[in-house]
């Protein structure tokens, strides 16, 4: 799995510029980035495939030493929240394989992660300072559309990583869908 660290991550983490790693399935890559959130630091973690997006906010400076171990608790927070099983995620993960730090997946995954970002700040919704991962906002996140590098057409990014997750064979076809009938997000009253 490669885990591509934007500029500014790159610098916030004092590291050397990774290289750009090996070719891989979109599918198994991930952006991540460091942005201001409701004046705390927040990591956002978006899949290069299909537009997932995963926010934790309130990062501290041992959170980011251990960004590897953040990353996959992020990613399993938000595969949880919408519907997969632990098996399902365990599958993922170890199709996925082992982790590296590379530089990120182009222009198109960087600018629909940059347009994920711009529309979380129309979300006045406070966050839960008790918990990193932000479930209300990565499920309003996750009903925006787009059309992602891995899609040909328009549609909610929890629409693809379930399309994702039946292409490489963790969920089956005959399966329900669990995002079909999509209801589009409200904010809390």
């Amino acid at each position: 799995m490669q885990l591509g660290l934007t500029i500014p991550l790159q610098k916030h983490l004092k590291l050397k510029s990774p290289s750009y790693g090996e070719p891989a399935d979109l599918f198994f890559c991930w952006e991540l980035h460091i942005i201001r959130f409701q004046e705390k630091n927040a990591l956002a973690v978006v899949n290069a495939n299909n537009r997932f997006l995963v926010l934790m906010v309130g990062m501290k400076a041992a959170d980011w030493k251990i960004l590897p171990k953040r990353f996959e608790e992020a990613v399993t927070a938000g595969f949880l929240s919408e519907g997969y099983t632990k098996k399902q995620i365990d599958a993922y993960f170890d199709l996925a394989g082992e982790t590296v730090l590379t530089k990120t997946h182009g222009k198109k995954p960087v600018g629909g992660m940059n347009k994920a970002i711009d529309y979380l700040y129309y979300l006045s919704e406070p966050i839960d300072p008790a918990q990193l991962y932000q479930a209300f906002h990565c499920r309003f996140l996750n009903r925006d559309i787009c059309s992602p590098i891995g899609f040909e057409y328009y549609g909610y990014p929890v629409e693809f990583l379930e399309a994702d997750m039946k292409r490489v064979g963790i969920i089956k076809d005959n399966e329900t869908d669990k995002n079909s009938n999509i209801i589009p997000f409200k904010a809390k009253e």
